[in-house]
């Protein structure tokens, strides 16, 4: 299938999760503030943005040094735990998110996740919102030594679809993601959440767009194009 800008011909799609699918990172981020004025600690938007898209045990050692030390980190990990499971640690889906995943199911194009959170966490959050199904895999930070930015779960979620690099599309939100990807050798297409890609980004991955949604209208448009022309039926 030829998809989005320039005529791309996809056999797959990998997503990121947190941020890029659902909208997780910014009732993330307040949990966290909220959980450390609980404790007498403030933290910041710019300190959580450091965190975005980084494996667990990579975040763990970056938010110790943050918090001033173990014990602090421990206790703001008690709270944020607590105020997630209010919500039972369910997010809303970003938009365009489910309308794209359906589109793609619609033309075959294989749907995958890499992302840095722990398995059980994907199934959960996914699941909770309806599209866990849409995915025939599902990779996670846990099934690689070295996390974002380095390019192992990418490769790694490549290896379990049976593709090359360039049968595929990644979509992220994150700078540490999006290097992910590059490195790789994925193009991708960058959604940003909290916080702005580097210049190196935009001219490395194949789109900056504000949505998932303004990517499907792009796919249609194209889809659209090549039926007229006759190139597709």
């Amino acid at each position: 299938m030829e998809d989005g800008v320039n005529g791309l011909t996809l056999k797959a799609a990998i997503f990121d999760m947190d941020g890029l699918l659902i909208d997780s990172e910014r009732i993330i981020m307040q949990a966290c503030i909220t959980a450390a004025q609980q404790v007498g600690i403030t933290y910041t938007h710019a300190e959580y943005v450091e965190l975005i898209g980084r494996a667990g045990p990579d975040s763990t050692r970056i938010m110790v040094e943050q918090l001033g030390g173990v014990s602090n980190f421990n206790l703001v990990m008690k709270g944020l735990d607590a105020l997630l499971a209010e919500r039972n640690n369910t997010f809303p889906l970003k938009r365009g998110a489910s309308e794209l995943l359906k589109y793609y199911q619609d033309h075959n194009i294989i749907c995958s996740v890499a992302s840095s959170s722990v398995t059980h966490h994907i199934r959960h959050r996914l699941s909770q919102v309806g599209v866990l199904d849409y995915f025939s895999h599902i990779t996670s930070g846990q099934e690689v030594t070295r996390g974002k930015p380095n390019p192992d779960i990418y490769l790694l979620a490549v290896k379990k679809l049976g593709l090359k690099a360039e049968e595929c599309i990644a979509f992220e939100d994150s700078e540490t993601g999006a290097r992910a990807a590059i490195a790789a050798g994925l193009r991708v297409v960058v959604v940003p959440d909290l916080k702005q890609p580097s210049e190196f980004v935009v001219q490395n991955s194949h789109l900056t767009i504000e949505s998932l949604n303004d990517w499907l209208n792009l796919s249609l448009r194209n889809k659209n194009a090549l039926e007229a022309s006759g190139l597709e039926s």
